[in-house]
């Protein structure tokens, strides 16, 4: 199914019973949907999901050079107020935590839930944005090669070599991805804001954080020192890296039903 937004198309899909409480999921960087296939097998009776492919990924269309976080929120606030939800719990796996952060600034009357899933609430800092340049570079010559190295890379060192195959699916799934679309991907996440008001504040939003032990692309002890200084905040450290959809998911569903079940209460 699609909606229109601005001048280009977003792709979602829906499973589930609308008499159920509503989540709406958010993938990843050079995701798309069907990353959520486990969560939506382990938990389809028991919700209404939303699964929307973002701006520039999947089959959904983009809006031009900067794919903002803001944007993108913008786009899933406008996709559950055409679908005639008024309230959902959000879980946002990596960039998709980025723009549910940026969600929850813009409609925070519409979240019961919100779930960082290998995510974390701050900006870039100098050397990450650095960072993104050198990507964007990257891509514009060798998609790729990007690709492979970048995927490979989300991975614990140590099941690069046991996830071989399904790190070759991804890679090949994201090469669908037109240029445009990683790179305003990549722009966008340079250029957010840091939401750590937004998510470290007490309010009526429970929140939730599933941190990988050996997550390449976070600082595992800076992100558990912080959630231990703020308990209102569920945590939930898990074995592997930034992919534990592939490489943990019984320990991933855990903590989803534990936070879900926290969240309804």
């Amino acid at each position: 199914m699609y909606f229109d937004y601005k001048n280009t198309r977003i792709f979602y899909e829906t499973f589930g019973s609308p008499a159920k409480p509503a989540v709406l999921l958010l993938h990843g960087f050079t995701e798309n949907g069907l990353m959520w296939d486990p969560v939506i097998d382990a938990f389809y009776d028991d919700f209404l999901f939303v699964v929307p492919d973002l701006l520039g990924h999947g089959k959904s269309g983009l809006t031009g050079r900067f794919l903002t976080m803001e944007e993108q929120a913008e786009a899933a606030g406008l996709l559950l107020e055409f679908l005639g939800i008024k309230q959902v719990s959000l879980i946002g796996h990596s960039m998709g935590g980025y723009t549910a952060l940026a969600f929850a600034e813009m409609f925070p009357d519409m979240l019961k839930g919100l779930m960082l899933y290998h995510s974390k609430p701050q900006a870039d800092d100098p050397d990450k944005a650095t960072g993104r340049d050198q990507a964007i570079r990257a891509v514009q010559e060798d998609k790729f090669g990007f690709l492979s190295h970048a995927i490979r890379g989300f991975f614990a060192p140590y099941n690069r070599e046991k996830f071989d195959t399904d790190i070759r699916d991804l890679v090949e799934m994201a090469a669908m991805m037109p240029v445009e679309g990683i790179t305003g991907a990549l722009r966008g996440m340079k250029i957010r804001k840091d939401r750590s008001d937004i998510f470290f504040r007490h309010d009526h939003i429970v929140k939730g954080w599933i941190v990988g032990r050996d997550d390449p692309l976070i600082d595992f002890n800076r992100l558990a020192s912080m959630a231990a200084q703020h308990p209102h905040i569920h945590f939930y450290p898990i074995q592997g890296g930034h992919m534990s959809y592939v490489e943990n998911p019984e320990e991933m569903i855990n903590a989803l039903e534990d936070f879900l079940k926290k969240t309804y209460a």
